[in-house]
């Protein structure tokens, strides 16, 4: 995949976030560690307020299958420990592979991504992919299944 498919891939998964939740996108000029920022609550049926106006939140997408395996979202240690830092979110997705397709996205804090993460950071040697630590996470960490369509 090109630079210019995956950036074309995560305005994507960004529009879909701002069509499900009230967020904007900020430029990367403002923040290169977060892709949205809420504008108004998130306010769950039991839950009561999930999410207030000003929060940051990250799009993570990845294929429901990458060579033959789950697909994997690619966390960067260094932008994952600012959102931990202040509270931030994630909008994790899962696309098809041939269509782009979304089958999965669910809005997850970063402190149960760190929950999830437990620590367990990867060495990227020589600076690989502008990150010294990261960590792949299958989406099976978060969703049973992509059988359906929204969650």
């Amino acid at each position: 995949m090109t630079v210019a498919e995956n950036r074309e891939r995560g305005h994507y998964v960004e529009t879909a976030a701002c069509d499900r939740w009230p967020l904007e996108r900020v430029d990367d000029d403002c923040a290169e560690w977060h892709d949205l920022e809420f504008v108004q609550d998130v306010v769950g049926d039991r839950a009561g307020v999930i999410a207030t106006a000003g929060e940051v939140a990250e799009a993570k997408s990845c294929y429901a299958t990458y060579d033959g395996r789950a697909g994997r979202w690619w966390i960067r240690r260094e932008n994952h420990e600012r959102l931990v830092d202040v509270d931030g979110w994630y909008i994790l997705v899962v696309l098809e592979r041939e269509s782009d397709k979304i089958l999965r996205i669910a809005l997850t804090s970063a402190e149960t991504v760190d929950q999830i993460i437990d620590g367990n950071w990867w060495d990227c040697g020589n600076g690989g992919r502008s990150a010294e630590h990261y960590r792949q996470l299958p989406w099976t960490t978060v969703f049973d299944s992509v059988g359906g369509e929204w969650l």
